[in-house]
């Protein structure tokens, strides 16, 4: 990827009616408590700010109150799901009963009608932090992995309540892609089609249409620069390889610092991509994020 300089776009000349229809699929700019306030001085028009355990749900909220372009999204991420690890419980909090964290959940998604579930998922490669720390940043893991059976169970529940209140799902998956299709092609109790993204999609381009023409979800796709720029050429022909109407844009980033620069980066990556306009590379992924969001799937 050029770097900024080289583009007659930048964060500084974008037009304003540009940045307003930039929208981050997916991010954690609260993970940064001190920065709250940069979070709604931000350029980019839209940031999905992704709860990913109960004590993450209330500042996530307090974002959504303090500004439209927050979009609350509440969910128990894979490396949070962890309270049947026998070996980890002496340094862990206390397990949160399924009832508890369920419920809470339900109450947050029923006080907020537009907000998404997520981040939820799966993950094989996470190991868990020691004495129980959520912050992993420069942080060794330990060598301790929470079951895929569990993962599997709290994902599926959150997908169920998600079917059940109508709500979009943003979707964490890492050296799981094999669970994760089996589980979506698993006819639900209820009827119904609903929105999911695959956020930061690092698998094959042959793999897209597998998920594209699931029955009972209706796909997106985002990709980012901080997880996705590793792929090098990959990325470009990932991009090209979804369809126009389910491609999504994303930080993923866990700061404000950066943000916006960062969902310029992944728009100029995106239009090289696909040979589309940095303007309607904005304007196409506003329709789909819009769509994502809010529009109800066909049944």
């Amino acid at each position: 990827m050029s770097p900024p300089d080289e583009h007659a776009d930048s964060v500084d000349t974008l037009d304003t009616s540009l940045w307003e229809l930039l929208c981050d699929a997916h991010c954690h700019p609260h993970d940064e408590k001190d920065k709250l306030d940069m979070i709604l001085k931000l350029k980019t028009g839209r940031l999905n700010t992704m709860g990913v355990r109960q004590d993450d749900w209330d500042v996530v909220a307090s974002l959504a109150s303090r500004s439209e372009k927050c979009q609350p999204c509440f969910g128990i991420h894979p490396w949070f799901t962890h309270s049947d690890l026998e070996t980890m419980l002496p340094q862990l909090k206390p397990p949160t009963p399924f009832e508890t964290w369920y419920n809470d959940l339900r109450k947050r998604l029923e006080t907020h009608p537009t907000a998404l579930v997520g981040e939820v998922g799966l993950d094989r490669a996470a190991r868990l932090l020691p004495g129980g720390q959520i912050e992993w940043h420069g942080v060794k893991p330990t060598t301790v992995q929470c079951r895929v059976e569990h993962q599997l169970a709290v994902f599926e529940a959150q997908l169920a309540l998600a079917r059940e209140l109508n709500r979009a799902v943003s979707i964490h998956c890492v050296q799981g892609q094999g669970h994760l299709l089996q589980l979506l092609q698993k006819k639900p109790d209820a009827p119904g089609v609903i929105r999911i993204c695959l956020h930061s999609f690092g698998g094959s381009p042959a793999t897209i249409p597998q998920f594209i023409n699931l029955k009972y979800y209706k796909v997106y796709v985002s990709f980012s620069t901080a997880i996705n720029a590793r792929l090098g050429e990959k990325l470009k022909k990932l991009i090209a390889s979804i369809p126009e109407d389910r491609l999504l844009l994303e930080t993923d980033f866990n700061t404000p610092i950066g943000l916006d620069e960062a969902m310029l980066d992944i728009a100029r990556l995106a239009a090289d991509a696909r040979d589309w306009s940095l303007e309607h590379t904005i304007k196409q992924t506003h329709t789909n994020y819009q769509n994502f969001i809010s529009g109800r799937a066909e049944e």
